[in-house]
């Protein structure tokens, strides 16, 4: 649901910046322009608009739960086109205005005032932090460049592959200008008019593929009081990956410790299970009941960068401590069952020597 309102409130921003059409007044002209809007002469027609262009700075592939500053670079490639004469000037004060007006008219590609919003589509696992960027102006015809960062969160089970991100700018341009007055006696009227342009652009950012791993199987026979007892734990590579030199590693606290808390896994190809086995010592008082026992594995990328898993939680449950006469009560039984049969066998032999023997000389 939050989502769902998050992108709402994104549309509803990206439309309030794309309807943004305020004119803006003759904005850095110098002093002794008057930019009224009087019926003033009009020499040039200028063709050509601003143009922003927009890229991802440095690394565009993350991780699973990074949380980085994304860095756009903003280049405005708007060009001058061309330009046709509307009016040819009568007479030498006009042939200045005309001049006047062209070195203002050629300004029609510099973009002005530049705000950008970016949005992750619904269901992409990215979370952009970030909300509107003032940029302020970008000056077209050379490439001139600003940026603009966003924070951005990449979900932790986001799963690998590429993602797009939509940028949307907004900011306002000349659209014409017109010069009157008389240049000679200091005496001139600029007339400017502005507009707004929106652009929308899709960057795209990667996550990268990663081994990850989950628990899907445990066995013990922990007893209170009891050493050296086998703890089995089943890891399963859950990622896109292949991990190499993997080794498992318990962290134990009371009541449990171990002197043999990691174990070699070797590679695991994705989807691949292994069982690691570790040795555990309970103590005595330790209280019957489930515990949790954090554990990771430490491995190797397909780029022999060495990473390690988020850690994990294997339950087991400690069973009473038995004591030695418990213990020997399996064994009662037969143990008398074996005497019994012993004197059994000892009697009749007895008998077969002294009486049966005895009996046999009589005769």
């Amino acid at each position: 649901m939050n989502r769902i309102v998050r992108t709402l409130a994104t549309l509803l921003l990206i439309t309030a910046l794309t309807t943004l059409a305020t004119p803006t007044s003759a904005a850095g002209l110098p002093d002794d322009l008057s930019p009224g809007f009087t019926f003033s002469k009009n020499f040039y027609d200028i063709y050509g608009k601003p143009n922003i262009t927009a890229s991802i700075v440095g690394d565009d592939e993350f991780g699973r739960g990074d949380e980085v500053t994304l860095t756009i670079d903003l280049v405005n490639r708007g060009v001058v086109l061309g330009f046709e004469s509307d009016r040819m000037p009568d007479d030498d004060n006009e042939i200045d205005l005309a001049e006047m007006e062209l070195g203002y008219e050629l300004q029609q590609v510099n973009a002005i005032g530049i705000t950008t919003v970016l949005a992750a589509p619904e269901g992409a696992p990215i979370d952009v932090k970030s909300g509107p960027q003032q940029v302020g102006s970008i000056r077209g015809s050379k490439g001139a460049s600003e940026t603009a960062k966003f924070n951005i969160e990449i979900d932790e089970n986001a799963p690998a592959g590429t993602y797009p991100l939509v940028l949307a700018t907004s900011y306002i341009y000349q659209k014409n200008v017109h010069m009157d007055g008389n240049v000679s006696e200091n005496r001139v009227d600029g007339n400017f008019w502005y507009d707004t342009l929106n652009q929308t652009q899709i960057l795209y950012l990667s996550v990268r593929k990663l081994a990850d791993f989950e628990i899907t199987d445990v066995s013990s026979d922990l007893q209170a009081g009891e050493d050296d007892r086998v703890l089995s734990i089943t890891y399963m590579n859950t990622g896109e990956e292949t991990a190499t030199d993997a080794v498992a590693r318990i962290s134990v606290t009371d009541p449990f410790s171990s002197t043999d808390d990691q174990a070699y896994l070797g590679t695991l190809e994705p989807g691949e299970s292994v069982t690691a086995v570790f040795v555990i010592d309970t103590d005595s008082g330790a209280a019957i009941k489930p515990y949790g026992i954090d554990t990771e594995i430490r491995f190797k990328d397909s780029t022999d960068k060495s990473r390690i898993s988020e850690s994990m939680t294997a339950t087991v449950t400690i069973t009473p401590l038995i004591p030695g006469s418990e213990k020997m009560k399996p064994y009662i039984l037969p143990a008398i069952l074996i005497l019994i049969l012993v004197l059994l066998a000892v009697g009749v032999r007895y008998y077969l020597r002294n009486f049966m023997s005895g009996g046999s000389g009589a005769k």
